[in-house]
């Protein structure tokens, strides 16, 4: 990476060293701050009613208060996020949306409405099966239902204001897939670590100025030079990675990341602008046919045959699945996912993380064996350079 990208990868890691420092600015300038806890929640509502939409995260030391109300096999993002809440550091917070999808986040939901006060809670249903007209309809009349409450909150949403939401927030996934095409085209341009504090911070920050310092970063890698990416290339995918971490782990441990399919990556941005000239039918058809995740059904959709065909779109050598320990979702479909790979002889490594928690050393151990043996599958991928 030259000294000019990094340079500009600098204000994206400034915000994710201090995730809810711009959030907290925000709120002290009398702006309204909406939290939500997954991206099947349409932030240009919430970006068009006048909120910063910002994502929650588990950036917690611990899950003691959170423990004693849920049970220790809830995921490590729902207990962390609940121990910030009641912790009081998410008091800047006017809104807190709640979509559901898995199980857990529905249930987290109602313990963190009836023991974290001060914010306007609102849930938002999203169906388990994507693919019908009826879910549309469905979809639709509860963007609508919220679409109230946060008019009666805020005064009237006009769809001139929500179109133009729409039209901000496709510009910006329009931009954040450049950014990975470029990337896939020319690995070594910019490291997997980087490229996930750029996509975390677009989270935690208002996505006018994120945009402004991506087409920046942007137009720097799409002008430079090649550079060579040394190692075995690897796809990471999974539910989320809320710290950078965790990828720069796997790269220490000998691997190059070259593409991802994670909730904290470019599933993120895999939401297609629809042609509808109602805002509220477009925002609803636009994330029912987005890439799904594991909490979602569309008939005939095989996770295993899509992570294999965009591992090998992205020329990776192995894929790398990060899971929350108890996201049960993501396990139900990891034995299909791993029989598509073994069969078509792309070789795949399991990682269990807890999202508070720093990579520990068996982390590392892991993933360089994994490294190891794929570089000998590939005929020494440690020792050529590719690009």
């Amino acid at each position: 990476m030259s000294p000019n990208t990094a340079t500009l990868v600098e204000p994206f890691e400034a915000v994710c060293a201090d995730p809810y420092a711009t959030a907290r600015a925000a709120a002290a300038e009398g702006r309204k701050v909406a939290g939500y806890l997954c991206t099947y929640t349409p932030e240009e509502l919430l970006h068009a009613a006048g909120y910063v939409p910002v994502r929650i995260f588990g950036y917690s030391d611990g899950t003691q208060r959170a423990d004693g109300l849920l049970q220790a096999y809830a995921c490590s993002l729902a207990r962390a996020a609940l121990e910030l809440a009641l912790s009081g550091q998410l008091d800047f917070l006017s809104l807190t949306v709640f979509p559901h999808t898995c199980d857990t986040i529905q249930n987290l939901a109602d313990v963190w409405r009836r023991n974290v006060s001060g914010a306007l809670h609102v849930t938002l249903a999203t169906p388990v099966n994507v693919e019908s007209e009826h879910a549309v309809r469905f979809y639709r009349a509860e963007l609508e239902r919220v679409r109230d409450l946060l008019a009666a909150a805020n005064g009237p949403i006009a769809d001139d204001d929500l179109a133009a939401s729409i039209a901000l927030h496709n510009e910006h996934r329009a931009a954040m897939r450049r950014l990975y095409a470029v990337r896939r085209a020319n690995p070594g341009v910019l490291s997997g670590r980087d490229i996930l504090t750029v996509v975390l911070s677009s989270f935690l920050m208002p996505k006018e100025d994120h945009l402004g310092l991506l087409h920046e970063l942007v137009s720097a890698l799409e002008s430079a030079p090649a550079a060579p990416a040394t190692g075995p290339k690897v796809f990471v995918a999974g539910a989320l990675c809320q710290s950078a971490d965790y990828i720069a782990a796997i790269e220490d441990a000998g691997c190059v990341v070259v593409d991802d399919d994670l909730c904290t990556g470019s599933r993120a941005f895999a939401v297609e602008e629809q042609a509808c000239d109602d805002p509220i039918e477009a925002l609803a058809r636009m994330y029912l046919s987005r890439r799904p995740c594991a909490s979602k059904h569309r008939p005939g959709h095989s996770f295993g045959r899509d992570v294999l065909a965009r591992a090998r779109d992205a020329k990776a050598d192995g894929v790398v699945f990060l899971f929350t320990k108890f996201c049960d979702p993501w396990a139900f479909d990891y034995p299909e996912m791993r029989e598509v790979l073994e069969e078509a002889g792309v070789p795949s490594l399991l990682l269990e993380i807890e999202q508070h928690v720093a990579p520990p050393e068996q982390f590392h151990t892991r993933v360089a064996a994994f490294a190891e043996m794929v570089g000998a599958l590939h005929g020494g991928a440690n020792e050529r350079a590719t690009s």
